[in-house]
């Protein structure tokens, strides 16, 4: 921060610099017949009328290059000058963004560690028998898989940055995945209290990564979940549409601004600061969703303003070709 501050009062100092040197020479050109008649006039050989008028034409016609010159001059360092200012505005958003990563990585880190350290530490003390100590042990394995999970997304973003999605396509049903992913949210107990509506969908048949398709499914749907307000209901409505099998995952929660909307599929966007926010997250799921949605030359959108409220993405990836094998 400190460092992009720096920048900016330099190249304040060298912005009024050239407007000084600018101005000299407009104050310059603009008296320079004058300067030269007086000159002449001390040193003892006054200018006729005729050299004196001819010396003022070619003076001017010099000043009316100036100008033009000078104009365009001054355009582009106005240019550079937005460059700069956009350029250092960029750096201030990614300090921050950078900062609230750090801050939300390390929260989430600290609370599934220090939860089954909890439950392991009762375990070896003896403090659980019977129905509790399976009930310590399932906890405690949540929470690595909560961890596990996001580890998983971590480096999945960092692969997806340096190599790109690496795509195998398979013949998947749509509704099985939903099924699934429905399930497992299910017995979650951070999302086992929402309530998930899935439409029909028998029949959808996907071409894509299926490893993909279930990361695509668990971000979006456990994202829908997770802001759907306190008792969360989360629909999901498939539908076959051309050659793409679209669905809407929506809720009902208190949705997210226009200009969030245009920056959640953004790595680390959560919209807010992440020290204040009560949700767990890092900001890499819709990251992730959005990738690996292009990646098969799907597509992923935010609809807004939406009757009844909430907030819903739609999704469109492409349908499996009839008899198909892979």
């Amino acid at each position: 921060m400190l460092s992009g501050r720096r920048k900016l009062y330099t190249y304040a100092a060298v912005v009024a610099l050239y407007a000084l040197v600018f101005g000299w020479w407009m104050f310059f050109f603009a008296h320079q017949s004058e300067f030269l008649v007086r000159r002449m006039a001390k040193s003892g050989t006054p200018l006729s009328a005729p050299v004196e008028a001819a010396l003022r034409t070619a003076t001017e016609e010099s000043m009316r290059m100036f100008i033009f010159e000078g104009l365009f001059l001054g355009l582009m360092l106005l240019a550079s000058i937005v460059l700069v200012v956009r350029s250092l505005q960029g750096e201030v958003a990614s300090h921050r963004q950078q900062a609230n990563f750090l801050s939300a990585v390390t929260h989430e880190l600290r609370s599934p560690i220090a939860s089954a350290r909890l439950y392991i530490e009762s375990l070896l003390l003896g403090r659980a028998e019977g129905d509790k100590r399976e009930r310590y042990l399932r906890r405690a394995h949540e929470d690595l898989d909560r961890l596990n999970a996001m580890v998983e997304d971590l480096l999945q973003s960092a692969r997806l940055a340096k190599t790109g999605p690496k795509i195998a396509r398979e013949r998947c049903d749509l509704g099985e995945e939903l099924a699934r992913i429905a399930a497992e949210l299910g017995r979650d107990p951070h999302t086992q209290a929402a309530t998930i509506e899935v439409e029909p969908s028998s029949g959808l048949m996907l071409s894509v990564d299926p490893t993909a398709l279930r990361t695509i499914l668990r971000n979006i749907v456990g994202n829908a979940v997770k802001y759907a307000g306190p008792k969360p209901v989360v629909r999901i409505s498939p539908r076959r549409e051309g050659a793409n099998v679209v669905f809407v995952v929506r809720d009902w929660g208190p949705g997210v601004s226009h200009k969030d909307a245009q920056r959640i599929f953004e790595p680390f966007v959560r919209g807010g600061d992440e020290n204040i926010r009560t949700h767990p997250g890092v900001g890499l799921g819709l990251y992730l969703v959005a990738e690996l949605v292009r990646a098969h030359d799907g597509t992923v959108r935010a609809l807004e303003d939406i009757e009844g409220g909430g907030f819903a993405l739609e999704i469109a990836l492409p349908a499996a070709v009839e008899g198909s094998v892979t």
